[in-house]
């Protein structure tokens, strides 16, 4: 070692000895965790041919503590000591659903003061995908202050966009009508309806993007739960914009072309034509030998992942 590094490694341990990290203020970290899977369901009375109505859900827990006790949260916990952010969602995934092999992605952090009555905690928000493999192989389990899991069909609607601009600044507002509904209550009638009015805010100034969410009402969903689903929400559907590839992770090994255009269709909340979709996805999948049985109709082909292509 030179005699500047020697140096500079005396006058930086004689910096640490005298130095206090508890004379700041620290937040608790949480991890909260949206995980998306596609559900289905039988519209009873339909013909016995009709195929199941594909749905998209949200994993939620209902909390059986104080504070929200009784209503329902995103799956997450706090950071444990030695843990990077990433394995706290990881672990906290784990325990909810049994798998910690689903797309998990961190979307954005959420830090408002008084956010939680409990103390200063600091939200990091992920995206998680789970598809049907995972499913199989997982299962669901409340866990920590959690008194059950449950799936929910999510439905977040544009209901307002407003757009103006003043001194080279662009801003937009816009208001989401956010819908959970239970997707595996037996009874509808008796079904856990849970609803958020969100407020979207976004400032476009000197070519970057400034995009902040409130609450305007919440109904059944702790904390600012409602908020953050709106925004992981909006960022997925932004993902699927950029880069089809995400729909893939809705998929389990194999797949049919309809299954992953439905998919598609859930999260964007677009009707896509057929043929175009097919091109835009051809270097993406491998046609398989196999087959898939739906009753009263011609069996789909079935494919799976072209990971030459995938991730390239």
């Amino acid at each position: 070692m030179s005699q500047a590094k020697e140096d500079q490694a005396i006058k930086n341990q004689e910096f640490l000895e005298s130095y206090d990290i508890n004379q700041y203020d620290r937040p608790s970290i949480a991890a909260d965790i949206a995980v998306f899977s596609i559900g289905s369901k039988k519209i009873e009375g339909s013909d016995y041919r009709r195929l199941p109505v594909k749905t998209l859900r949200l994993l939620m827990i209902r909390r059986a503590e104080q504070p929200f006790q009784g209503e329902w949260a995103l799956p997450g916990g706090f950071m444990q000591k030695g843990e990077t952010i990433q394995e706290t969602a990881r672990r906290e995934l784990k325990e909810e659903t049994g798998t910690d092999k689903a797309y998990l992605e961190l979307c954005d952090v959420f830090s408002d003061s008084g956010r939680d009555p409990r103390g200063w905690i600091v939200s990091q928000a992920f995206v998680a995908v789970l598809n049907e493999d995972d499913l199989a192989n997982g299962h669901l389990e409340a866990s920590g202050d959690a008194g059950e899991a449950a799936w929910f069909d999510i439905t977040v609607r544009k209901t307002a966009d407003r757009r103006q601009e003043q001194d080279n600044v662009v801003t937009c507002d816009r208001e989401y009508e956010l819908s959970l509904q239970d997707s595996e209550a037996a009874d509808e009638n008796a079904a856990v309806s849970l609803r958020g009015v969100i407020r979207e805010h976004i400032e476009y100034r000197d070519y970057h993007e400034i995009v902040t969410y409130d609450i305007a009402q919440s109904q059944g969903i702790a904390f600012d739960h409602a908020k953050i689903i709106t925004s992981v929400f909006n960022r997925l559907r932004r993902m699927l914009g950029s880069d089809i590839r995400i729909a893939f992770d809705f998929m389990p090994e194999y797949f049919t072309l309809t299954d992953l255009q439905e998919a598609v269709e859930l999260i964007s909340g677009q009707e896509l034509i057929k043929p175009n979709f097919r091109r835009k996805i051809a270097e993406y999948v491998l046609e398989t030998d196999r087959q898939t049985q739906n009753g009263g109709h011609r069996p789909p082909k079935v494919f799976v992942r072209n990971l030459d292509r995938f991730y390239h």
